[in-house]
């Protein structure tokens, strides 16, 4: 006589495993640490932190995932909940976001993922220009740290009006920028500046462009 009601093993629901969850957690913890711990470093004393991070072992897809991709969503994630809570201004209009625009706000945080590691290899292209040493992985790992300021700052999007504090960010970002050309690029000390500045208007015409495409491929954006 069979049993009734017997359900094969594949068709069991999926338990929820409570291990499995709290393994889960203290990794995003960890990573949200580590991601604290670099950003307070860079503001407290940037030399010390590039030194710190020209020695560590890791590998571009790890830098692009495990901390470009998370902060990069702040400003975007931010300005996404600002712009449906408050509006944009339009004069004395109010217009909040549709589907569109949360369609190229997706677009725009794919497009500055992929400029920072654009800009890591354009770092690297022009190291000869510099003095520096060529180096695929310390580029990519100033690209990516020095953006730092650039990221947090998109906090201030929470609220549309304070946007305009975003600027002084930038110009953090070009500040760790220059301290960390001559630390992972070998950069001589007088060739910094004029590496950095080329670095930085090189990717804010890259950005331009890019969202001026993203832009209109998605008909829309924040």
């Amino acid at each position: 006589m069979s049993a009734e009601n017997d359900d094969p093993p594949e068709a069991a629901p999926h338990r929820f495993n409570a291990a499995d969850a709290r393994q889960k957690a203290a990794e995003a913890a960890r990573k949200a640490e580590f991601i604290l711990s670099r950003a307070y470093g860079l503001f407290r004393d940037p030399k010390a932190e590039w030194e710190q991070i020209r020695k560590e072992e890791t590998n571009v897809l790890s830098i692009l995932l495990g901390y470009v991709a998370p902060l990069a969503a702040i400003p975007h994630v931010c300005g996404l909940i600002g712009a449906f809570v408050f509006g944009n201004r339009y004069g004395v209009t109010v217009v909040r976001p549709d589907v569109n625009d949360v369609i190229a706000t997706v677009v725009s945080y794919i497009v500055v993922v992929v400029l920072v590691f654009l800009l890591g290899i354009l770092i690297n292209a022009v190291a000869d220009n510099f003095d520096a040493d060529r180096d695929d992985l310390a580029a990519q790992k100033v690209s990516a740290y020095s953006m730092t300021p650039a990221f947090l700052s998109g906090i201030f999007s929470l609220w549309p009006p304070l946007w305009w504090l975003s600027l002084f960010a930038i110009a953090a970002s070009a500040y760790l920028l220059y301290r960390g050309l001559p630390i992972l690029m070998k950069a001589p000390e007088d060739r910094a500046l004029g590496y950095a500045t080329t670095v930085m208007i090189a990717g804010l015409v890259a950005l331009v462009i890019l969202f001026s495409v993203s832009g209109c491929v998605t008909g829309g954006g924040l």
